[in-house]
């Protein structure tokens, strides 16, 4: 199962700068955990399919998590993951609020599915210590490598 993460900010200045620094190890790291749900390897007959996680924010007061949303043809499982909107005074605090709040939503979901969250703490833990040694690197984008 491969985890990835796709973003949408459907209201008006409610969002966060998620940067592809912060992104591509925090993704790379939870696909090094290889977990899976084993309700969707059963449906899919596969461990090979996404897991993915549609990150908003909101102003409005929502559950932490929505879904799922599977598609069989697709072999993709989404949830949706609404982070409440608040704003900082530096990237560190943000970073560490989204952080914590994505990682207990997906925490939330193996937990909904009977699977060991274990490790999935740890690389969100990792990342905010990274982030806090040298914010400014994490703030920025990275070129992306295939251009």
């Amino acid at each position: 199962m491969k985890i990835d993460f796709l973003f949408l900010w459907a209201e008006v200045g409610v969002y966060y700068e998620i940067t592809n620094t912060v992104l591509n190890p925090w993704r790379s790291n939870l696909n090094k955990l290889n977990k899976t749900l084993p309700h969707y390897d059963k449906l899919f007959k596969t461990t090979d399919y996404e897991l993915v996680f549609t990150i908003s924010a909101t102003q409005e007061h929502k559950n932490l998590v929505y879904g799922p949303l599977a598609s069989s043809k697709r072999k993709v499982v989404h949830f949706s993951i609404f982070i409440p909107y608040k704003t900082f005074n530096c990237y560190t605090q943000q970073m560490f609020y989204v952080l914590d709040t994505i990682a207990e939503g997906i925490i939330f979901v193996f937990n909904k599915y009977k699977v060991d969250p274990l490790g999935i703490k740890e690389v969100f833990e990792t990342l905010k210590t990274l982030i806090a040694k040298d914010p400014d690197r994490y703030q920025k984008w990275l070129k992306d490598l295939e251009d």
